[in-house]
């Protein structure tokens, strides 16, 4: 498999040269269902780094020297405030080496910023694109969603994470995974590394697929819809669930069909009728807001307060800017689970930790820019669906930690 991957990213590089908007979709869908990228492939070992810094060459010399096309920054202003906050906090932080936190900053920055920076201008410049980049995202959606119906048959294990795991030097954590903890099936990962991972993409696939509903086959479209929506009841994840209905009442409340609601409310009231007559779902559904109907830890509404709370002890000694960037990785790589905490399951607790009470201002203030700028782009009628994104990404972080 390593000499096929390495294989796949030398086309992602050759076409970025050759045909950008190519070499773009074939990264894309790398990105999606290839969760490592340290594969040594003719001498060399390619990374994220490397492929990226290449990329960004390409683009630029796609765009600039043989174009001439106007490169549009905006998309980034919101997370060069966030980003730019962050190394500033770095300076007043405690208790994470300065070594290590430049180093993970750096990592963020290069695997979020540069592809969706490239596909955004490409899209700008070639209307063909927009098709491609979502016809890739479809497919994607469906190897994925299959793969996750199928791993409900191994009881946790994940062969294909197994592998790439082994090849780029990883250890997989099979104990995580397989343990019992009141899930029907596990914790099902299909093409990530973490179940929390993929719960976050099923629950921005539906969104996506929804608003691909003028644009596709309504056949494909129901068929992914299911295929996404099975998967968000098996994969072990509650937090899906919940950012979807938080993400579904937005939609609905902002786009005033009220009739909808109603009906929508009345298939919600049967579905929990289903759920509460086979017990397994019946515990799996309750306990999101139940600390008592399961023994998982840390996933109820009165544990996460608790765990909440732990959090002003954690930052006590440096309220204002907290313990540093990415200092709960750094954390877990010594002591594997925090004794409150446990795995930081939650973006508030990641952010209050890490950055501390001006931390917590700045993810406002990020917020407030990714709003206003995607106002800048049409009405909020036009901007519907990539707000509802947005608030299912903020609604699901708010329980999870990614």
């Amino acid at each position: 498999m390593g000499t096929f991957l390495g294989f796949i990213i030398l086309l992602i590089i050759v076409f970025s040269f050759v045909k950008l908007k190519i070499g773009v979709a074939i990264y894309l869908a790398y990105l999606l269902l290839v969760p490592y990228m340290q594969i040594h492939f003719f001498g060399v070992t390619f990374s994220y780094n490397l492929v990226n810094l290449i990329f960004l060459v390409a683009f630029f010399v796609d765009f600039r020297g043989r174009h001439k096309y106007r490169i549009d920054y905006k998309p980034l202003i919101p997370f060069a405030v966030l980003y730019g906050g962050y190394l500033i906090i770095m300076l007043f932080s405690s208790d994470t080496p300065l070594a290590y936190m430049l180093e993970k900053y750096r990592q963020q920055v290069m695997k979020i910023f540069i592809l969706t920076f490239v596909m955004w201008n490409v899209m700008i410049q070639d209307n063909t694109s927009v098709k491609l980049f979502r016809n890739v995202c479809l497919v994607c959606i469906a190897i994925a969603s299959i793969y996750g119906l199928f791993l409900t048959q191994t009881e946790g294990l994940n062969p294909y994470i197994m592998e790439l795991t082994d090849i780029s030097g990883g250890e997989y954590n099979i104990e995580y995974l397989t343990r019992d903890t009141g899930r029907m099936f596990g914790r099902i990962t299909s093409v990530f590394i973490h179940p929390m991972s993929f719960g976050l993409f099923l629950g921005l696939s539906l969104v996506f697929i929804y608003s691909c509903i003028r644009k596709v086959n309504v056949y494909i479209i129901a068929i992914l819809s299911l295929l996404v929506l099975i998967n968000v009841f098996t994969c072990g994840v509650r937090s899906v669930i919940a950012g979807l209905a938080i993400s579904i009442l937005f939609y609905l409340l902002l786009i005033r069909k009220f009739k909808i609601f109603a009906g929508a409310a009345v298939v919600m009231v049967i579905i929990y009728g289903v759920i509460s007559s086979i017990p397994e779902m019946s515990e799996y559904v309750s306990s999101i807001v139940d600390s008592k109907s399961t023994n998982i830890g840390g996933s109820s509404l009165e544990l996460r307060i608790n765990q909440f709370l732990g959090c002003f002890d954690i930052i006590s000694n440096n309220p204002l800017f907290g313990k540093g960037f990415d200092w709960h990785q750094y954390y877990m790589q010594s002591h594997v689970i925090h004794p409150k905490l446990l795995a930081f399951e939650s973006l508030i607790y990641v952010v209050l930790c890490n950055f501390g009470f001006v931390g917590v201002i700045l993810w406002f203030v990020y917020v407030f820019k990714m709003y206003k700028y995607m106002r800048s782009l049409g009405s909020i009628k036009e901007i519907l669906l990539p707000l509802t994104l947005f608030v299912f990404y903020l609604s699901y972080s708010c329980v999870s930690s990614n």
